[in-house]
């Protein structure tokens, strides 16, 4: 029987590290046998319609001193059995999107739902590699925004769901992105937008497209002016922030057309101190808002965030730390069930001696047992699960980040497909 992976989601420059090519070609050395392997093993892979998938060849060369290996990709003649499903590169098939750049030599580009076999011919030697692949469903640009604030940078993801899952789909990497609009007011690069200082309510369309399978989606956007940026908190208001622990603080554009969606400007703000020390407290900083962890109890510290090209800004609440002793820990579940590529944010939450429980998952040491089976994102993200494997088990493990010794754990099963 075949052994097959289930491909998660990668980027068509996604390249193998091939391990154990120890000796080379040598003098009098010849090749004697050819593997075909992706970077998720096995002799085959199931994937899904507009797809890439990066395969190697790597050869056997025996001869005096024993055997070693060598890859032999771009030295190999790659073909496939059914180019209505699958095409696969020999450096001559362009990259859409591109100027003059080709995938590389053994690139599989999933253009259809079905089976092929790929081939790869090299010194007289022939292996092979399956692929599956499953139809996708609606593509979709995300976030789904209609109005971007003059001046600002807005990076766009595609979308999509096979028809066997409901689980999102990452195909940005692999799309050709354009803004079709002749004189829109923004300039792009990739999936990323910047937006220029007007006009304001002119509409313009932005296209994702996988010409290699035929397919494609667009939005509507126009430019439109902020009337004030929203802070949204995790902590509770009215309570101290315990000493090394966290606030986020979620940034956000509102429009003054009250219909359009709020536009994420965390990473667009700047920040000026209004009360305290700032040197006093940690930051980081990711899309949605910015961490804040006191390190000295000192003074209370109230920021001022400043969106410049729309002269507006919003305060901070004043936050106030304090020392407070960790009582117990509580996650928010025992269990979990994934199905595979779906994520799920774990909470913590810890009680502390003044009575308050408080959310601290930024605060806490996240690893997982298997990383095969599910990853645990740590940090500004942490307590994020993503299953990784067909299906298995592992454990996730959750431990406050100080000497009281507090820790939790999260079984999580992973699963092809999540049971109905």
């Amino acid at each position: 029987m075949r052994s097959a992976t289930r491909l998660l989601p990668m980027g068509a420059a996604a390249l193998l590290a091939l391990a154990a090519c120890s000796g080379g070609v040598g003098e009098g050395r010849r090749p004697t046998k050819l593997q075909v392997t992706s970077l998720y093993g096995g002799d085959s892979v199931e994937t899904y319609e507009c797809a890439a998938v990066t395969l190697a060849a790597v050869a056997t060369f025996s001869g005096e001193g024993g055997d070693s290996l060598d890859a032999v990709s771009e030295r190999s003649s790659w073909s496939s059995n059914d180019t209505g499903v699958a095409i696969v590169s020999n450096g001559d098939i362009p990259i859409p999107g591109s100027s003059g750049l080709a995938y590389a030599q053994g690139t599989v580009i999933v253009v259809g739902p079905g089976t092929a076999t790929i081939t790869a011919d090299y010194a007289g030697l022939r292996a092979q590699y399956g692929v599956s692949a499953t139809a996708i469903g609606e593509l979709r640009i995300t976030p789904e925004l209609t109005r971007m604030a003059p001046e600002t940078l807005q990076t766009f993801e595609l979308q999509t769901t096979t028809l066997d899952s409901s689980v999102p789909v990452d195909l940005t990497e692999v799309a050709a992105w354009k803004v079709v609009t002749a004189g829109a007011p923004v300039s792009s690069d990739g999936s990323s937008l910047q937006s220029l200082s007007g006009p304001v309510d002119s509409p313009f369309v932005l296209e994702a497209s996988l010409p290699l399978c035929g397919r494609s989606a667009r939005r509507e956007l126009r430019l439109g002016p902020l009337r004030a940026l929203q802070l949204d908190y995790e902590q509770p208001a009215g309570t101290y922030l315990p000493l090394g622990y966290s606030e986020h603080v979620g940034i956000h554009g509102l429009f003054e057309d009250a219909s359009a969606p709020p536009q994420e400007l965390a990473s667009q703000v700047t920040a000026e101190l209004l009360q305290g020390d700032e040197s006093g407290f940690a930051q980081s900083l990711d899309e949605a808002g910015r961490l804040l962890r006191p390190l000295l109890a000192r003074e209370p510290l109230q920021l001022r965030f400043i969106l410049e090209s729309a002269d507006i800004s919003a305060d901070t609440r004043v936050i106030e730390a304090r020392e407070l002793d960790i009582l117990s820990l509580r996650l928010s579940a025992d269990e979990a069930e994934l199905e595979l590529r779906d994520s799920l944010q774990a909470q913590a939450w810890g009680l502390f001696e003044d009575g308050i429980e408080r959310p601290v998952r930024h605060d806490i040491s996240w690893s997982s047992r298997n990383t095969a089976v599910a990853a645990v994102a740590t940090g500004i993200d942490g307590g994020k699960i993503t299953a990784q494997s067909l299906e298995g088990d592992t454990v996730i493990d959750a431990a406050v980040n100080d000497l009281s010794g507090l820790s939790g754990e999260i079984a999580v099963h992973t699963y092809r497909k999540k049971p109905e």
